[in-house]
């Protein structure tokens, strides 16, 4: 058996400052956003400049289902698709295209969104790109009718237990550094309007603010041995204007870029294990299951996560289809 080569000692600080700021950015965040374990699975959700990081075509859906058995506990669930091309990216830019689906239900209110993207990408020097991208759409919030009391005075402007939607545009920019080995994503959520509100239709008395949420997402790989294993070490940062940044850790270790196992955490509630594999070349299955750590858990302690992508020729630019069997999502930089 290949022995592994000694990792550098920066690599070592690496991993402790990514794993000690889940406990640093420790207090409380407000769910406004679907938020998923498995966050690097689901690299367009959050950035929509992660289009085109590789070429062709990419699905990928996902469910996340939080404190299984807690009553009307959140649920969301995504879906995205997204084309990438190029003719000659040492002297043109990279495109892409894609759109991005979500129904997200945490709670009180139910929201259901959808996006269509483009971003283009740009290689600064040898050994670095960049990547700037924009999500536009509408989003449809309201509150659940399961939770409805006419006697709230929070929603004392709805007149029945009917839902009341609020439509309003969405836009959501995003950047990307990145290389063979590292990128960095930073996006804006929330970022144009800023309150449940639409002509004389509201939610709330005043109307529900909606804060605008930076994410701020930073992942290496390090190959271990012959490229035979990799451990993948990633850090997500949310965070509003007036809240205290929420941090999740999550560290990834696979084998010949067809399995891996992994942990996670995420502030003080929830630590994660997480299991991803490949399968009929080029389909990636993730499964996360979260335990709650908060006071919580002994109410419901349990959370579930499923993803898949579907990447038809494997996604990768040509010439280069000898890397990898299929485009896994935590490999796509």
């Amino acid at each position: 058996m290949k022995s592994f080569k000694i990792i550098n000692y920066k690599w070592v600080l690496y991993l402790l400052i990514t794993y000690n700021l889940s406990f640093i950015t420790h207090r409380s965040f407000a769910q406004q956003l679907p938020t998923y374990t498995q966050f690097v699975f689901n690299q367009y959700g959050s950035n929509p400049a992660y289009a085109g990081t590789n070429l062709g075509m990419e699905a990928v859906v996902g469910r996340r289902i939080q404190w299984v058995g807690f009553a009307n506990a959140p649920v969301s669930s995504f879906g995205s698709f997204t084309y990438a091309w190029r003719k000659n990216f040492n002297y043109k830019a990279k495109h892409a295209i894609g759109m991005y689906v979500e129904d997200d239900r945490p709670g009180l209110f139910s929201s259901k969104a959808a996006y269509i993207s483009y971003s283009i990408h740009f290689k600064i020097f040898t050994g670095l790109n960049i990547a700037a991208g924009i999500f536009a759409g509408v989003k449809q919030t309201g509150i659940a009718n399961a939770l409805y009391d006419q006697n709230d005075p929070a929603l004392n402007d709805l007149k029945s237990n009917t839902t009341i939607i609020t439509l309003y545009p969405d836009i959501i920019p995003g950047i990307r550094l990145y290389n063979k080995k590292l990128y960095i994503d930073i996006s804006v959520r929330q970022l144009y309007k800023n309150e449940l509100q639409q002509g004389n239709k509201q939610i709330g008395s005043p109307p529900t603010k909606l804060d605008a949420t930076y994410t701020i997402v930073v992942k290496r790989k390090i190959p271990l041995g012959n490229n035979t294993w990799m451990l993948i070490p990633a850090v997500k940062v949310q965070a509003t204007y007036k809240s205290i940044p929420l941090a999740e850790a999550n560290l990834m270790l696979f084998y010949n870029r067809r399995v891996g196992v992994g942990a996670s955490l995420r502030g003080n509630s929830f630590a994660s294990a997480i299991f991803q594999v490949k399968f009929l070349k080029n389909i990636t299955a993730g499964f996360g299951y979260d335990y709650t750590i908060s006071r919580l858990h002994t109410a419901a302690a349990n959370s579930i996560e499923v993803m898949m992508s579907f990447t038809p020729g494997g996604g990768d630019d040509k010439g280069a289809t000898s890397r990898r069997v299929a485009n896994c999502p935590d490999f796509n930089y």
